[in-house]
């Protein structure tokens, strides 16, 4: 289970723990991407300036350290010292995995209907191609969504992607806000279907269970046992699935 650490020095509040994994998942991503094999060379290939050799030692921020640990969150804004924008630069396609909308929900931030769409919109293309039109309609600005069905089910497993997974879980948060049962059921089926393709991905591997406890909180399995009765089932599908 994903957990919270008590903070290191007075003053520093406690990361969320969905902060944490999110930390930890993209430092992992960054080195990949870069080869490098320590956090000490990554902070070397992104912070040299700051790193001293002494005599007897080697005087550093360490902060690359603390995002590998997940201990340390990166203030991802405009700046010099922005971490995500740094290993972005030298290493293209690590920052979408840091600023991916999924840790929005997983914080249980409140999303209405239309921010929920704006997030799926902004998924890799070969999402978005499954889920919008591919052009506006006349007095349109953007796409409409399509009708999601078993063939779009399909697609997306089939695509197998990170953001595959992220639509799955928007589209199940986005189903609560429409009331929509039957994207609901859809939505969590994919959850479901992708579990098997996703803990193989080099960038998830060493995650993998922590990340799908951490989905399963919010996207709980409805099951009507009569017009007026409902019981949840706390992901034990997609727990005992995340196990295979």
């Amino acid at each position: 289970m994903v957990q919270s650490v008590s903070a290191r020095a007075r003053g520093r509040p406690t990361a969320h723990p969905i902060d944490r994994l999110r930390i930890r998942i993209w430092f992992h991503v960054v080195k990949l991407r870069s080869s490098l094999p320590s956090a000490y060379a990554i902070e070397l290939a992104l912070d040299k300036d700051r790193v001293r050799k002494r005599n007897a030692d080697v005087a550093r921020p360490r902060k690359w350290d603390g995002y590998e640990r997940g201990e340390v969150v990166p203030a991802d804004r405009p700046g010099t010292r922005n971490a995500i924008e740094q290993a972005e630069a030298r290493f293209p396609g690590t920052a979408c995995w840091f600023r991916s909308p999924l840790w929005a929900i997983l914080r249980g931030e409140s999303l209405d209907k239309q921010r929920l769409t704006d997030m799926l919109r902004n998924l890799d293309s070969a999402i978005t191609a499954v889920l919008f039109e591919a052009e506006p309609r006349r007095d349109d600005e953007q796409p409409r969504p399509q009708d999601f069905c078993h063939e779009s089910v399909t697609q997306l497993e089939q695509i197998g992607t990170f953001d595959a997974l992220v639509a799955a879980v928007l589209l199940a948060a986005l189903s609560e806000q429409i009331a929509a049962p039957h994207l609901r059921e859809l939505s969590l089926d994919l959850y479901i279907r992708l579990q098997a393709v996703v803990r193989h991905l080099p960038e998830l591997g060493p995650f993998y269970a922590d990340l799908f406890s951490a989905i399963d909180v919010v996207c709980k399995h409805w099951v009507y046992v009569s017009p007026t009765e409902r019981i949840i089932l706390a992901g034990c599908r997609c727990a005992t699935a995340a196990r295979r």
